[in-house]
């Protein structure tokens, strides 16, 4: 496959390359079955149970593996081909939609195996999400990464947009059991795609693979020398933690507040969605990457998810998931901007296993706890504390940078295009990909987060 070496304009740019192009479509596909899943789980689980705390966990279980395993993650992506692990792990997906699907429709789904297929899933996602977003490389070469990048966040969130609204009418149509079946079927689009691409040889000879034991550590000692680095990963942490629990905050507030069916909550899954899209949108116009721009959007992400929380009627609640939506994308895409313009092609697949873990791996925990609040406090109330928790680290992390130096909220590098490296630092010049996981991103096969 013939990759051209200068980047061609216009935001679709690299769809001109048919296997990223047969990449992308297919993706597409499987994306949106993917969000109808995570969609009809949530409100099956909810109806099974009646509890918060359960639809919590099962989420939560989802992204489990992610701080367990996460670190390792981006090494098995660098260690293997890639393409035939998404082979595998598209596979795998299938059959867990293909289990949930057999195990509804015959009655027969008690909620201790609904948790092990959620666990399965996030063991899955921790080698697949890696080894899907590093292929991009392999299919465009790194003058197209840009481009490609953005167009993986554009599938995700379009995805979004059309998945829990088409699950909402099908699951009131066909029942939740059908729609797994409808998700497990998808995946195939997906595996003949993948048969079809034949990517770039991408491992040079003589070089050797990087270290198992050595890869975490490595990547916490690089962050922790950067206090920059430190302050927008806590607020990106603490943010994705407890403020991106929507597949918990939004069945709740569908079945318990407005009571508005799973047809209700499809369309908040939507307009969230909406959101999305149009922060992805305008973020591909250009993101500074500064500490500065991370605060702010963390600021105005909590703000809006805050003034949801208030609004008294599902009309209201729905409107307010528009800005929600996109000010989150904002963040993500701010703090994407910044960790990919501080990080030396050196260390950049250990530091976005770093990335990774932060943005998904505290879900259990914020899922749980943010459930638990929800069936205690009240549903509002578990939606304000997330909010809460962004507005608040993000004040935090200002004021810390700004005690040690007033120039760490400054622009954080020269000005120059993403990815474009100075001379002086003498990096190395492999190819990169912009890897801009979702916590929303909800993470795929159920959910993808990240991208």
């Amino acid at each position: 496959m013939v990759v051209n070496s200068t980047a061609p304009t216009g935001v679709f740019a690299a769809l001109r390359v048919r296997d990223y192009r047969i990449y992308w479509s297919t993706g597409l596909v499987s994306n949106i079955g993917s969000a109808m899943q995570g969609v009809a789980l949530d409100w099956f689980v909810l109806t099974l149970t009646h509890s918060g705390t359960a639809l919590g966990w099962v989420v939560g279980l989802q992204f489990a593996p992610v701080l367990l395993f996460g670190l390792w993650g981006g090494v098995v992506a660098d260690r293997y081909d890639r393409r035939t692990l998404l082979l595998w792990t598209q596979s795998l997906y299938a059959v867990q939609a293909l289990l949930l699907s057999i195990m509804v429709l015959s009655g027969h789904a008690p909620l201790w195996l609904l948790y092990v297929l959620s666990f399965a899933l996030g063991s899955v996602f921790t080698v697949e999400n890696p080894a899907r977003l590093s292929f991009v490389t392999d299919l465009v070469g790194r003058a197209l990464i840009p481009k490609a990048a953005g167009l993986n966040i554009l599938s995700l969130n379009a995805a979004r947009l059309i998945g829990p609204a088409i699950a909402g009418v099908l699951i009131d149509a066909i029942g939740a059991g059908w729609v797994f079946a409808v998700n497990a079927a998808s995946f195939t689009v997906v595996l003949a795609g993948l048969l079809s691409i034949r990517p770039r040889v991408r491992q040079k000879p003589g070089v050797p693979r990087p270290s198992w034991t050595r890869a975490g550590a490595e990547g916490l000692r690089y962050v922790a020398a950067r206090p920059e680095l430190v302050g927008v990963f806590t607020v990106f942490g603490l943010t994705a933690t407890f403020a991106v629990n929507f597949p918990t905050t939004l069945t709740l507030f569908a079945g318990r507040v407005f009571d508005v069916g799973s047809r209700g909550l499809g369309f908040m899954n939507t307009a969230l969605a909406v959101g999305t899209v149009a922060g992805t949108i305008a973020a591909t116009r250009g993101v500074s990457p500064r500490v500065r721009t991370v605060v702010v959007g963390a600021l105005l992400f909590g703000g809006c998810e805050a003034l949801a929380a208030l609004m008294p009627s599902y009309p209201a609640f729905l409107a307010l998931l528009l800005p929600t939506g996109f000010t989150l994308m904002t963040l993500n895409t701010a703090v994407s901007a910044f960790v990919q313009s501080e990080v030396s092609d050196a260390m950049r697949g250990r530091v976005m296993s770093v990335y990774t873990v932060i943005s998904m791996g505290g879900s259990p925990v914020g899922g749980s706890v943010i459930g638990w609040i929800s069936q205690h406090a009240g549903v509002r109330w578990g939606l304000a504390f997330g909010a809460v928790t962004a507005v608040v680290s993000a004040v935090a992390v200002a004021l810390w940078l700004t005690r040690r130096s007033p120039s760490r909220l400054a622009p954080a590098v020269p000005t120059r295009r993403i990815g474009e490296l100075p001379p002086s630092q003498g990096r190395s010049t492999a190819p990169s990909c912009d890897r801009d996981p979702t916590p929303a991103s909800e993470p795929s096969a159920g959910r993808a987060p990240a991208d």
